[in-house]
């Protein structure tokens, strides 16, 4: 039976929320409680290390849990399908949680549960596109009265064989950090594209630990778990920079507030520069419209972020918010020409962790 990162316990037999993909390490796997006491002696991948390093490691594991963990809370959703429970973590000090939309989309009763005890959460905003969840709890009540939390920051991407340490919090047991390593990214799985290429990586993670905060070795956020399962396999992580983005929105504009170009684009057949990205079709009445952007338009660049292929205008689009004037830089007709355009909101909402190219941007 595949046990799922995100559990369900059903009423009247319904069926727990679904996650693909699968989890495994073999490499180094540490699994430390974070209120248990530290190991005596370091944990070592293989004969080959030094004692020196080994040390380090697991002191830098142990100085993380100890200083993290406690900003790691256990979520619960319940309505009249039963009950749905995964992991979040505090992004401020003002008591905003950052979690996985598959667990509190079903509105319900949401609680935060934390060293034992549970307090009554509210869902402040939602992203379709990224599948992040904000939740709002009053932190002055809280085990830690808000000085514990884990704040973004604008990582996108990050090495091959990088040490990662995931927080998670399975069911009625304390918080759990295990080891891990990047090993690689991934935008898309067949037809279906994320709003972001997400990091792809090797760590043992357990039921209801999905949304759990991924760390490296000097507690950072790198990003948050939002697809995987139990069985051995690699899981995706949203990087620490989207969720950033979230907060930037949420903190200025009090919801998410994603930017629309209004642009489909397709891969040309030969690249023109250095971008194979074509504008396909222009929608109307929509930002790109009313810039000038035409049909046959090479894309170089969108806000600075530089395109080489279609997949890369989902990402620079992400970063874009409603209001937002863009600049970006076009090849017509073998013509260098840059066009300035005022983002709108888009005209419609995304549903799932994907959208399929070619998209409208």
């Amino acid at each position: 039976m595949n046990r799922r990162l995100v559990s369900r316990i059903p009423v009247l037999g319904c069926v727990a929320a679904s996650f693909c993909g699968a989890l495994v390490f073999t490499f180094f796997v540490a699994r430390l409680s974070a209120a248990s006491e530290p190991p005596s002696s370091p944990v070592s991948a293989s004969g080959g290390i030094s004692s020196n390093l080994s040390s380090k490691v697991a002191a830098s594991i142990r100085s993380v849990s100890k200083e993290k963990s406690g900003a790691v809370v256990r979520i619960r959703c319940s309505d009249e399908r039963g009950e749905v429970n995964g992991t979040g973590f505090y992004l401020d000090p003002n008591g905003t949680i950052c979690t996985l939309m598959e667990i509190v989309r079903g509105g319900g009763n949401i609680t935060i549960i934390q060293e034992g005890k549970e307090y009554p959460a509210t869902l402040s905003a939602l992203d379709p596109r990224s599948g992040v969840a904000f939740l709002k709890v009053d932190a002055a009540s809280t085990p830690h009265g808000g000085r514990l939390f884990i704040p973004p920051r604008s990582l996108t991407n990050a090495p091959a064989l990088s040490p990662l340490l995931g927080i998670g919090v399975s069911r009625d047991r304390p918080p759990f950090v295990s080891l891990g390593m990047v090993t690689g990214t991934v935008s898309h799985e067949g037809e279906y594209y994320y709003c972001v290429p997400h990091l792809l990586a090797e760590i043992t993670l357990r039921e209801g630990e999905g949304g759990s905060p991924i760390l490296d070795l000097s507690g950072g956020l790198v990003g948050m778990v939002v697809n995987g399962s139990t069985k051995p396999g690699e899981f995706r992580i949203l990087p620490s920079g989207a969720i950033e983005k979230l907060q930037r929105d949420f903190l200025r504009f009090g919801k998410f507030s994603p930017g629309w170009i209004g642009a489909v684009v397709e891969e040309a057949a030969v690249p023109q520069g250095t971008s194979r990205t074509r504008i396909a079709a222009v929608e109307p009445g929509s930002p790109a419209e009313t810039s000038g952007l035409r049909e046959g338009d090479m894309i170089l660049s969108i806000g600075g972020r530089r395109i080489t292929n279609p997949e890369e205008v989902l990402a620079a689009s992400f970063y874009l918010y409603a209001g937002e004037r863009v600049g970006m830089s076009i090849l017509r007709g073998g013509v260098l020409r840059q066009i300035h355009l005022l983002c709108s909101a888009p005209p419609g909402v995304l549903v799932g962790l994907g959208a399929a190219l070619p998209p409208a941007q």
